[in-house]
């Protein structure tokens, strides 16, 4: 029973890296939001995620000391947020391009095996799937 479980969860896993890899090409996940409504309701979804609180204002160069020398690009879901209503981000490859920055940044700094490296790596998982969800949604509208 255990060894089919896992390999359940394998198979599971490989299908939404497939899902992953498909996005590219899926018009939906390109296609600019008249308005802001939708983008918006993937980031409250997203930014409630129970790991996503470590993400949700920019990083204090007082509590992470050579942050701004190593890390280029900032980004934070209170950004998102805000690149959203400005229109800045207008698609869910957008949406997901930026968050996937923040996680990115925060392995980058911390480390691979670091512990924010694993909650990012969580967070991460629920970004994709969120993310797979509305695009699929918008495909079927």
């Amino acid at each position: 029973e255990n060894r089919s479980r896992r390999k359940k969860k394998r198979r599971v896993a490989m299908e939404k890296q497939q899902a992953l890899l498909l996005l590219d090409k899926n018009e939906a996940y390109h296609r600019n939001h008249p308005d802001t409504t939708a983008l918006l309701q993937l980031w409250k979804r997203v930014s409630s995620h129970r790991t996503a609180a470590v993400f949700r204002k920019p990083v204090n160069p007082s509590e992470a000391p050579g942050y701004t020398d190593r890390i280029l690009f900032p980004m934070d879901l209170s950004l998102v947020r805000k690149m959203i209503v400005a229109k800045m981000i207008r698609s869910y490859s957008d949406f997901h391009g930026r968050v996937g920055l923040i996680c990115h940044n925060c392995v980058k700094f911390n480390g691979r095996e670091s512990d924010y490296a694993i909650l990012t790596r969580d967070f991460e998982s629920y970004v994709d799937d969120q993310v797979l969800t509305a695009v699929k949604n918008a495909s079927l509208s």
